[in-house]
């Protein structure tokens, strides 16, 4: 399962705006700050994790701090940020689903994305200043 977090709010606004000022070149110079951007999110969505408690042989016992992730970044303005093969055995319950020992709809990946978006898309603005020498 997979889900999209899309981020329409007024530091996007200026970011996009700021795009279309800068006209050629824009695009990528945010499209590189958006595709380092993964250990903000990452650092965002970890903490909302809960230690399962459990143990399972030869794993780590739960997600947090397991290094589970990993990221795409083969679309423009864009990132995926999902779990490694070797750590898919681990519960991450944005799905809505429940088990006998987990609440879902934790939306941890939405939740940690959207904590993120406002330092990335600063960070998107300040890149384009950097670039293009003017505000």
């Amino acid at each position: 399962m997979s889900a999209v977090l899309s981020i329409e709010d007024a530091e996007f606004s200026r970011l996009m705006d700021s795009m279309k000022d800068y006209g050629a070149g824009a695009a990528e110079v945010v499209s590189n700050v958006v595709h380092s951007s993964g250990e903000d999110i990452y650092r965002e969505i970890d903490p909302l994790i809960h230690p399962s408690g459990r143990t399972f042989k030869g794993h780590t016992s739960s997600a947090k701090g397991a290094h589970w992730q990993r990221y795409d970044t083969s679309e423009a303005l864009a990132i995926t940020v999902a779990s490694t093969a070797s750590r898919r055995y681990l519960y991450f319950p944005d799905d809505g689903s429940t088990t006998e020992h987990h609440f879902g709809d934790q939306q941890f990946m939405r939740r940690g994305a959207e904590a993120a978006a406002p330092r990335i898309l600063e960070k998107g603005i300040d890149a384009l200043i950097g670039n293009f020498g003017r505000s």
